[in-house]
């Protein structure tokens, strides 16, 4: 099968897509080290026209580590897949000022998934099942090629600093939070993380900022706050950045590790239904993980 896999990188500094391969079969071992080896390279892979049901999705994500289950807790069970919608069950749209969508509105800012754990995320794997005619693009930003721009005097600036993560900071923000009752918020306290982090499989350095950085301890809050944001706003522009354009089918994963992404606005009166596998972070004692 590795044989047919062609990897076609993107007009970036990360992201390539990836082609001659079902991810409804099962991966191999040879098929898996090619995919890894790319994913690595290249940060982010996007499989185009791959339909994955929900079975399929979990089984191809569960080849790079365990799941991390959802924020919300459901009783009686434990939940893997994401359901990022604006349609209700009954197959009605949501109101485009409703909690819902204040709620799903956090994803329009860069941010990395999972920061605001004490184990942050491995990797994210998306799907496209329903998409709007315009508009909903999921863009991608490069933060080891954003450390390696960054001037010494910065780097040196940035070395051994702590940002504080919360995501009652960050969601707080854009609303939506009173989706999550007080146990969920609770079993997600603010975290510390290096702004400056290692990949521990490639060893290259990066940036681990985006909205779920509230402030670097031991700094004036806002003052803090206004660096990592200019820190932000200069690491997400092109060529460090690439777009991606949804068509129904479409699969994406990225490494959380060394990326930020956000999601593009789209009429509020087409539906869009996307489902997301998190990966998570490999550390034994990870309470997330299932």
């Amino acid at each position: 099968m590795t044989n047919c896999i062609r990897v076609e990188p993107m007009d970036a500094t990360l992201g390539a897509a990836v082609r001659g391969i079902d991810l409804r079969e099962p991966l191999g071992d040879e098929a898996f080290g090619a995919l890894h080896d790319a994913w690595l390279e290249h940060a982010v892979l996007v499989f185009p026209e791959q339909f994955l049901d929900d079975e399929s999705h979990q089984a191809f994500s569960r080849r790079f580590g365990r799941l991390e289950r959802v924020i919300t807790r459901r009783e009686g069970s434990t939940v893997v897949i994401s359901n990022l919608s604006n349609v209700r069950e009954d197959g009605s749209l949501i109101e485009p000022d409703g909690r819902r969508a204040l709620f799903l509105k956090g994803n329009s800012y860069w941010h990395t998934d999972s920061s605001f754990k004490r184990v942050p995320a491995k990797a994210s794997i998306l799907s496209a099942r329903q998409v709007p005619t315009e508009g909903g693009e999921t863009e991608f930003a490069d933060m080891r090629a954003a450390w390696d721009r960054l001037e010494p005097e910065m780097q040196s600036r940035l070395e051994g600093t702590v940002a504080l993560h919360s995501y009652r900071y960050s969601q707080g923000k854009v609303g939506g939070l009173d989706l999550l009752g007080e146990d969920d918020l609770d079993n997600l306290p603010p975290v510390e993380h290096p702004v400056v982090r290692t990949h521990p499989e490639t060893g290259r350095k990066n940036l681990y900022i985006g909205r779920h950085a509230s402030h670097i301890l031991g700094e004036d809050v806002a003052e803090s706050r206004e660096l990592l944001e200019t820190l932000c706003d200069e690491a997400c522009r092109p060529p460090r950045t690439f777009s991606h354009r949804w068509k129904a089918g479409d699969l994406v994963m990225w490494d959380n590790r060394c990326v930020l992404h956000r999601g593009r606005p789209y009429p509020p009166d087409q539906p869009r239904q996307m489902r997301r596998t998190t990966v998570a972070g490999d550390q034994a004692d990870n309470e997330w993980a299932v």
